[in-house]
């Protein structure tokens, strides 16, 4: 009992400390795919915490169990917030929105979890429930792996071919621990309903999919090699430059990115903000700049350079005077 006591809890910290990095991205950059995360990772603490107390707490297990059997409303719940959050996410890796063929089979999803329990009590009833959720983390690996085709991002790309084996192994996995446990171990009989409410299966599939998200939010966040003192002195004169023309510390990131002659959804992309975002930023800048088009920044900054090493060098002449 004392090592499902620590497993537990061992789970909730990893769930938590993910859900807060997950925050803290979406504050600090404002892209909607971390917010999703963190509201898909809130339903993986809730469904622990149920499942702990069944394992836990006798009175709360038996009648947890009971209200399963008849009108299972709090595992309903949980899975249908894991579904629409984890499409969402997968949407928004994809660059598209939700489309009525993704409504559709989430309100199937929902349909079948509502109808399945109003049979007998078997285990039949009891891996179908379950099976619809798993026919769905199926289809979401699917999903992805047609994601992964399209012309994205290559950091977009490479999540949703993770994402895709991930999700298409575990969909299997699950359904064959599921069929074992279900008709091998609970008990369904009218004198004693006792259920197994937790998937080993299911727990690897979230400590993985938590495990992918802090190594992306760690690898953004690399020290990057120390530069060579001719990129410091062009990064300072860029640094620079900014100051001169009232950049904002964004457009500052912008424009240091646009030296690069980088497109704006690479920006979008590097400095994971949204395509709309980094226009009005690049709009901002040429504004400041009065200029109309990017190609006008690099003679502009030529000059500045130009400008800045000739008052480097009549500094240092004056100094041996």
């Amino acid at each position: 009992m004392i090592a499902i006591f620590v497993y537990n809890i061992l789970l909730i910290i990893l769930y938590s400390i993910t859900m807060a990095f997950a925050i803290n991205s979406y504050l600090k950059e404002k892209n909607k795919v971390f917010l999703l995360i963190s509201l898909y990772l809130a339903f993986f603490i809730f469904d622990n915490i149920i499942i702990y107390m069944t394992e836990f707490i006798n009175s709360f297990a038996q009648s947890y169990d009971q209200a399963f059997m008849s009108a299972p409303a709090v595992k309903t719940i949980i899975f249908m917030g894991n579904a629409f959050f984890s499409i969402s996410i997968i949407a928004e890796l994809r660059k598209e929105k939700l489309k009525a063929l993704h409504y559709g089979l989430l309100i199937a999803l929902a349909v079948w979890m509502i109808t399945v329990p109003l049979m007998d009590n078997s285990a039949l009833k009891v891996w179908l429930y379950y099976l619809g959720n798993q026919v769905f983390l199926f289809y979401l690996g699917f999903y992805c792996w047609r994601g992964a085709r399209m012309d994205l991002p290559e950091l977009n790309t490479g999540y949703l071919k993770k994402l895709a084996i991930i999700c298409i192994l575990f969909s299997i996995l699950i359904v064959i621990e599921d069929s074992f446990v279900i008709f091998n171990v609970d008990q369904y009989s009218s004198l004693a309903t006792k259920i197994y409410n937790r998937s080993i299966s299911e727990d690897i599939f979230s400590i993985t999919v938590c495990l992918l998200f802090l190594h992306s939010y760690l690898k953004a966040r690399q020290v990057p090699e120390e530069d060579t003192p001719e990129e410091q002195e062009n990064s300072i004169l860029i640094q620079r430059f900014c100051h001169a023309h009232q950049f904002t510390q964004r457009e500052t990131e912008v424009f240091e990115l646009l030296m690069f002659h980088r497109t704006n959804q690479e920006i979008a992309d590097q400095l994971f903000l949204s395509l709309g975002t980094v226009k009005t930023h690049v709009h901002n800048i040429f504004i400041k700049l009065d200029i109309k088009k990017r190609t006008q920044i690099f003679p502009m900054f030529e000059e500045y350079q130009a400008s800045s090493n000739g008052k480097m060098t009549l500094k240092k002449s004056n100094d041996f005077t």
